[in-house]
């Protein structure tokens, strides 16, 4: 099956978590289910998930009764997804809100490669607009890059303010 990761697992740090957190609830659902077949009066209450977790457990299993060895798929999918995974890095003028990181993860997904995964920066330095590195490559659509490049126009346009 392909995963399709949620666009709020955006970075590799996310995606480890994500993993950490597939193996812990692996590791609850066995041993839940050892208890069940030996009718033990004493359960454990599932582990709390992130709404990434849930949303990735639910489409995984597509609405199915998961079993531990769809988890267990899932666990090394995961980590194949993490080996594999293109990388790059947005760097903003401010730090990102949960939309913007979104919103761009959701288009480079679109975009650039299906399983890339993106780390957010920033530096105010920038003044506005975005750098992005992709492997060697550094795309730099900054403000202060178009400022410094047009730095002998810029008495002009002061005079003419």
């Amino acid at each position: 099956m392909k995963l399709k990761l949620p666009d709020t697992v955006s970075s590799l740090q996310d995606l480890t978590s994500l993993q950490l957190e597939m193996r812990e609830y692996a590791r609850w659902f066995a041993h839940d289910a050892m208890k069940k077949r030996v009718n033990a009066k004493l359960t454990s209450e599932s582990p709390i998930l992130s709404p990434a977790a849930k949303d990735l457990l639910r489409n995984w299993s597509d609405r199915k009764a998961l079993t531990q060895q769809d988890l267990d798929e899932l666990i090394k999918t995961l980590d194949a997804y993490k080996r594999n995974a293109s990388t790059m890095t947005i760097t903003l003028a401010a730090p990102p809100t949960g939309d913007i990181k979104k919103t761009l993860v959701g288009w480079c997904r679109e975009n650039i490669a299906p399983d890339v995964l993106v780390t957010f920066q920033f530096n105010s330095t920038i003044l506005g607009g975005m750098v992005v590195r992709y492997g060697s490559r550094v795309f730099d659509w900054s403000f202060r890059r178009q400022i410094l490049a047009a730095r002998n126009n810029f008495p002009e346009v002061l005079r003419r303010v």
